[in-house]
């Protein structure tokens, strides 16, 4: 009775969809937060809902890799249909857009590291800084993440911290947003532009899988066990991603797709090429709005003085310029020794890492971004980093100022 009832529902939906597509031919567009870089959303995602088409005759379904912000520009304008992303994201999104939650992505499978469809976060430094052995150590000191508003590259590490008594707002140096992809953030704590980094679990495993980083270079703090989760973690763990449709999608068609996509096996090519285990319905949000009250909670109030140094700092990367950093560096109420003794006065005992005392000199010898980081065996990114925060440490509004203010450090 079972199945002759949902052979039954999965006809009325299909015939109803049918009735909705008749004439020409329309094109859905599913956005997706592109985490990974944009090709990589596309090669693992679009075979998905390729194979899902046929629920919905009369429409074709394509793939939109997109940003933070451009999932809020793309749901503001209504230029996306579906949109799929992790669930503080999503519950974020539903205060700004009518969004409906369909289905929630298993993650495990056979061959890959078993999660029981959770994810969480994983916060790092390299293993040789002997200076930071907890997360007590990070205050004061400066770490890398995706956005501000990034739920597994920032927001779910920031709760942990602040569990921990650490406000990542107040407690530490800086906090640097280097954007997607998330191998930036790797990076920048590999190359010693940051004292740690925060990104989502999985991708340390990835990066090591995929040659850019050797597990040797880096050590995961506060490390946690949890029983079928395996990769590296450093926090609690949230419910794996979700699919939600906008307004603007019929009923019948969000339920025809709903179905398609529970009926994809584990053994489906487009669930093969994805890379995950299928899908299931959608869990309960509680954990996720919780996590998000405790962040919001430990952010500065209007009344705290916020100094922001955010901008974008180009690299010539086959002539078109790139975002590298947007920092974002919150001072608390109280103004430190350090801030109101006039021997520390821009330019006067600016203390330098060993990384950014070379970049200095090689400013100062006038050499350009891509000689820089050719000498010195890092990357053009890497190098604007430090340029960034050399100009802020020295409080300089560009290269000619820098070196002005830093000619104690440059004839060291």
């Amino acid at each position: 009775m079972m199945r002759l009832a949902l052979a039954i529902l999965l006809a009325l939906a299909g015939c109803a969809v049918a009735a909705e597509g008749d004439g020409d031919r329309v094109t859905r567009k599913v956005g997706i937060l592109a985490y990974r870089g944009d090709e990589a959303a596309i090669a693992r995602w679009q075979p998905t809902f390729d194979a899902v088409e046929t629920a919905v005759p009369g429409a074709d379904f394509t793939v939109v890799p997109l940003s933070l912000d451009g999932v809020r520009s793309a749901l503001a304008r209504g230029e996306i249909d579906y949109l799929f992303t992790n669930p503080g994201h999503l519950y974020r999104m539903v205060e700004q857009a009518r969004l409906f939650p369909m289905v929630s992505l298993r993650s495990d499978r056979e061959d890959v590291p078993q999660t029981g469809n959770r994810f969480g976060a994983v916060i790092f430094v390299r293993s040789d800084n002997e200076e930071i052995r907890t997360l007590a150590d990070l205050k004061g000191r400066r770490l890398a993440a995706i956005a501000p508003d990034a739920f597994g590259g920032f927001e779910v590490a920031a709760a942990t911290l602040v569990r921990n008594e650490i406000n990542p707002w107040r407690d530490l140096d800086s906090i640097v947003f280097l954007g997607f992809p998330h191998d930036g953030v790797i990076e920048a704590v590999v190359d010693g532009a940051v004292d740690a980094g925060t990104v989502r679990t999985g991708l340390l495993e990835a990066a090591v899988n995929a040659g850019k980083v050797e597990a040797y270079q880096l050590r995961i703090l506060n490390p946690l066990r949890v029983p079928g989760f395996e990769p590296a973690l450093s926090t609690e763990l949230m419910p794996e991603w979700i699919l939600a449709s906008t307004a603007s999608v019929p009923e019948t068609e969000r339920r025809a797709i709903a179905i398609a996509l529970l009926r994809l096996d584990g053994d489906h090519p487009a669930v093969e090429a994805g890379g995950y285990g299928g899908w299931t319905t959608v869990p309960s949000d509680v954990t996720v709005r919780t996590l998000l009250q405790t962040v919001d909670a430990a952010k500065p109030g209007e009344d705290t003085p916020m100094v922001a140094l955010s901008g974008f700092l180009a690299a010539a990367a086959g002539g078109v310029p790139i975002v590298v950093a947007m920092l974002i560096y919150w001072r608390g109420r109280h103004a430190s020794p350090a801030q109101t003794d006039p021997a520390q006065a821009p330019g006067a005992k600016v203390r330098l890492t060993p990384r950014e005392h070379e970049i200095l000199q090689l400013v100062g010898a006038g050499k350009t971004t891509k000689e820089i980081a050719r000498d010195l065996g890092i990357s053009p990114k890497t190098v604007e980093f430090h340029r960034g925060h050399l100009m802020r440490k020295y409080e300089a509004a560009n290269m000619a100022e820098l070196v002005r203010k830093a000619g104690g450090a440059l004839a060291a």
